[in-house]
């Protein structure tokens, strides 16, 4: 997946790893809570969220997975020599066997920037897992696809 934004890469950056304006996000794309905490260091940035979401399941899935979960993010950001962004993201909805991990990057492009990001998802459920993880990874791109929308719309608004 990838999104173009007409803005700097720091302002992307800051949006990107600012725990309120990430908290406001989520709340604004209709979860019912988010709690993020930010870490850093010289070398390296790193983001712990927590956020509970209501989802309409297929019924198939709904028997296997709860419609409603906190799910438990940790993202972590490193700053590379040509004056991008790179790191690591790991999601795990608490409780259940469903775990994703990505790779993402943020780099200039022009007078902007791109975000990059792969997903994979997987599940350890016998028999079914394959289904799981390929409902939540479509789940998961989703979601993925309306942050970077709302972000480009708050990108938009502030110019």
């Amino acid at each position: 997946m990838e999104q173009k934004f007409n803005a700097s890469i720091d302002k992307v950056f800051s949006l990107l790893t600012n725990p309120k304006w990430l908290e406001e996000r989520s709340l604004a794309l209709g979860e019912l809570s988010a709690k993020v905490r930010k870490k850093q260091s010289a070398k390296a940035l790193s983001l712990s969220m927590l956020r509970r979401v209501k989802r309409e399941l297929p019924a198939l899935i709904a028997t296997i997975l709860p419609s409603e979960s906190d799910i438990q993010f940790e993202e972590s950001w490193t700053h590379d020599p040509e004056g991008g962004y790179q790191g690591l993201l790991t999601m795990e909805i608490v409780g259940q066997p469903v775990k994703m991990q990505a790779k993402f990057e943020l780099t200039g492009a022009g007078p902007g920037c791109c975000y990059r990001i792969e997903h994979q998802t997987k599940c350890g459920i016998p028999l079914v897992g394959g289904m799981v993880a390929q409902f939540a990874q479509g789940q998961i791109e989703q979601g993925c696809a309306d942050e970077l929308a709302y972000l480009a719309a708050q990108l938009k608004k502030s110019r």
